[in-house]
């Protein structure tokens, strides 16, 4: 026997009755998880406001950083920058160490194991590491 049901585009589609397997449904990242992943690729360079806005597709890029700063107990720094019009200044972030990469890193991964949706991969966690240097003073 089968059963008839719509699809998402409101086609008409056969579904099977005896149909056990789960669904493979892979939730998209939330706004979150894609400021912070954009956070950590930038590496020893660091992002504004405005990067946020920008490359990860936010509608603000507001609070990001201070909220790592409270959940994780780290200092980010902050470095003044000049606006290209020579009209007041906007501030750079970066993670200061390593060790607050890996921190960062672990947040990520258990949000999303808690949320439903992709973590990191070993090889995109290498490659974040690899962006900041083991000491300070290198970068």
């Amino acid at each position: 026997m089968q059963k008839k049901t719509r699809t998402e585009a409101g086609i008409i589609g056969q579904v099977s009755a005896n149909d056990n397997t789960a669904a493979h449904h892979i939730k998209p990242p939330p706004k979150k998880h894609r400021a912070r992943c954009y956070m950590m690729r930038t590496g020893i360079e660091g992002w504004t406001e405005n990067d946020i806005l920008k490359y990860a597709r936010l509608s603000s890029g507001r609070n990001y950083a201070t909220e790592l700063e409270r959940l994780l107990n780290i200092r980010l720094e902050r470095i003044d920058e000049r606006n290209p019009d020579n009209i007041g200044s906007h501030f750079r972030y970066r993670l200061a160490s390593r060790h607050d990469v890996l921190l960062v890193i672990q947040l990520v991964n258990y949000n999303a194991l808690y949320n439903g949706h992709q973590q990191l991969t070993k090889n995109e966690i290498s490659d974040i590491l690899y962006l900041y240097p083991d000491t300070p003073a290198a970068a």
